[in-house]
């Protein structure tokens, strides 16, 4: 290298304190609660259209960032300083239409030198229906939402007011899309100034050196860690739920190709269904984002480092190769499929298969099954608010979490959410939620006995109620894995999968929601919803997990007495309402699990206790309550 490493070092950290700040900025001076939750994801991309920087990004949204900065150049090759540009195009690198994308060419002694990109989720993005996921449109006009294919939304630093116009009469509660549109611009042009600022230190042929040399080095990084991986390819399978006008789902595939001579991963996801006349088709930056997030995920899997040994960049990108096609629902949409949903359920599941797939080429890689689906823990919630003169609100929860998958080394991350967020984003604070929408959040709680077992086990689910406060809402959302579940890998055992139902007034179960994988739900004044989220998958064997940590999952309350004793073989003495009474019987456990056979998945889900039905929360008792 020309730079030394002193010097790279330093000026890779400036990069990332520039990404993070913008991040910071967003956090601070956002007015939805989806952007307090931190749905959103900021980076830096070169002039050549590479991403040098994104240390806080969520994957799903990042990975297409120079593919935005690409199409930018290419749609306005004469963009000036000043410049601002809105894209949330599915058709050019962009997530979803929900995710609006703010690109700020920056230029230094007259030279673009970056691009800075901020993507964020809004609470609303004109869809014919109050949610930002549309997971039944038939096409991109059933889906309604409106389309900027890299607009200029300002000149010479002033607002363009026409496309500021067009989002009033179009977007929900545009006084709150606004706030955060202030905030993404904001923080794109913080990170002008500060881009400004370093190249005016250093100079900018040190820069340009240093763009070249860091992502040079993060491909060197990414080729040794890969040639540690075993040599040979492995065809993994999943399927999505039966969804509306898909009553089979999507059977889905993916072909690793691991070369660890050459150091590189190639993913062939071109076998595939066609798009489907539904909203959960993925983008081109999904589909690719969704196989290189798996295998990030398992270069990186690593209990003793501090840090990813392998930086999210374009650098590393150049290490990991997927394949996809025109027209596939894991490819490149064709105009004028719906990419409405393209952020989860099928990204969800072709990650998970890939981490599947590579747990079973070699013990110590990979990770079991994720958390899928989106139940009304993570809902668009809609409605009217009476303290603000009947203002129409819509607000995307995230009034929970949901399991993360177990891997070789790890227990499923508690925070998970979703394989697009990677547990980055944020809870809701109850008390914002409550303050900002008419809605009353009655518990939050982890799911008893949801957890895929194993000798490390995946993280449990969350179980989430509210309700409205002063008028009915409604909830929309939708459910995956309550048929095709989250599986474990090398002997781990399934997890739960989501469920939903609502608490009507008269204190009855209404299970209805269930049936179906999309909800559409009034809940009136009176009523809750109930969301029981999906949980993570097993890695390995139940009866190999240290019985200390079973001892612990115990009185955490993520396990059971009895499930301890039924699937894991842990003998606990001691009194099971007093957790500070209990101690793990050794000989009596080595003797059970010497005589334990592996249980099947029906099995398993007998020792499964249902706590989430009982008195624990009648619901007679609540729904008087609330009356």
């Amino acid at each position: 290298m020309s730079i030394d490493r002193v010097t790279l070092g330093v000026l890779a950290n400036r990069m990332d304190s520039i990404t993070r700040e913008m991040t910071n900025t967003m956090v601070r001076t956002a007015r939805s609660t989806t952007m307090a939750a931190k749905d959103f994801s900021c980076s830096i991309v070169s002039s050549e259209d590479e991403m040098v920087s994104a240390p806080e990004g969520i994957p799903v949204h990042v990975y297409g960032s120079a593919m935005l900065a690409a199409d930018m150049r290419e749609i306005h090759p004469d963009f000036q300083p000043g410049d601002c540009f809105l894209s949330n195009d599915p058709y050019a690198g962009n997530s979803h239409a929900a995710d609006y994308t703010f690109l700020v060419p920056v230029f230094f002694e007259g030279e673009h030198v970056f691009t800075a990109v901020a993507k964020a989720h809004q609470a609303d993005c004109g869809n014919a229906k109050p949610t930002t996921y549309s997971p039944t449109a038939l096409d991109v006009y059933n889906e309604g939402a409106l389309i900027f294919p890299c607009v200029k939304i300002q000149s010479n630093y002033t607002d363009i007011a026409d496309i500021i116009r067009m989002c009033e009469r179009r977007i929900r509660a545009f006084d709150t899309w606004y706030g955060d549109y202030l905030a993404t611009l904001g923080a794109c042009r913080l990170a002008e100034r500060r881009l400004q600022e370093l190249c005016e230190t250093y100079g900018l042929a040190t820069i340009r050196e240093f763009v070249v040399e860091w992502l040079d080095y993060s491909e060197t990084m990414a080729a040794d860690a890969i040639a540690q991986l075993p040599a040979g390819r492995v065809v993994t399978r999943t399927a999505l739920d039966p969804f509306p006008r898909l009553p089979d789902g999507i059977p889905l595939q993916a072909t690793i190709d691991v070369v660890p001579s050459e150091g590189r991963v190639v993913v062939d996801l071109r076998d595939n269904p066609d798009c489907t006349p539904t909203g959960m088709n993925l983008t081109e930056s999904t589909s690719k984002n969704s196989a290189t997030t798996a295998i990030l995920m398992v270069l990186n899997s690593d209990p003793e480092t501090k840090a990813p040994k392998v930086p999210n960049n374009a650098g590393t990108y150049r290490r990991i190769e997927a394949l996809v096609r025109e027209n596939c629902v894991v490819g490149k949409p064709r105009h004028p499929a719906s990419a409405s949903v393209a952020t989860n359920t099928v990204a969800d599941r072709v990650v998970g298969m890939i981490l599947h797939g590579m747990a079973t080429m070699q013990e110590g890689i990979g990770a079991a099954h994720p958390t899928f689906g989106q139940p009304p823990y993570t809902g668009v919630v809609s409605g009217l608010d009476a303290r603000r003169d009947g203002e129409e609100f819509v607000a995307q929860l995230f009034c929970g979490t949901a399991g993360g998958p177990a891997t070789a080394m790890n227990d499923g991350w508690m925070q998970f959410t979703n394989t697009g967020g990677a547990g980055l984003e944020y809870v809701d604070s109850t008390e914002i939620v409550e303050q900002k929408y008419p809605i009353v959040v009655w518990e939050k709680t982890v799911r008893w006995d949801s957890e895929g077992a194993g000798r490390r086990r995946g993280a449990p689910g969350c179980i989430t109620v509210y309700g409205p406060r002063f008028s009915g809402i409604e909830v929309q959302y939708f459910l995956d894995a309550v048929v095709n579940r989250p599986q474990g890998v090398r002997g781990g055992g399934p997890s739960r999968g989501p469920e939903s139902w609502v608490v009507r007034a008269d204190g009855g179960w209404d299970r209805q929601n269930t049936e179906g994988a999309v909800g559409e739900v009034p809940v009136d004044l009176g009523e809750v919803i109930v969301s029981f989220s999906c949980a993570g998958a097993g890695y390995g064997p139940p009866v190999e997990r240290d019985p200390a940590d079973v001892l612990r999952d115990v009185i955490d309350g993520f396990v059971s007495f009895g499930r301890a004793r039924d699937v894991y073989g842990v003998v606990l003495n001691g009194d099971p309402a007093r957790w500070e009474t209990l101690v793990v019987d050794e000989p009596a456990t080595a003797a059970r699990r010497a005589a334990m056979a592996p249980l099947s998945d029906a099995e398993d889900d007998a020792t499964r206790t249902r706590r989430d039905e009982t008195a624990w929360w009648a619901g007679a008792e609540l729904a008087g309550t609330l009356a």
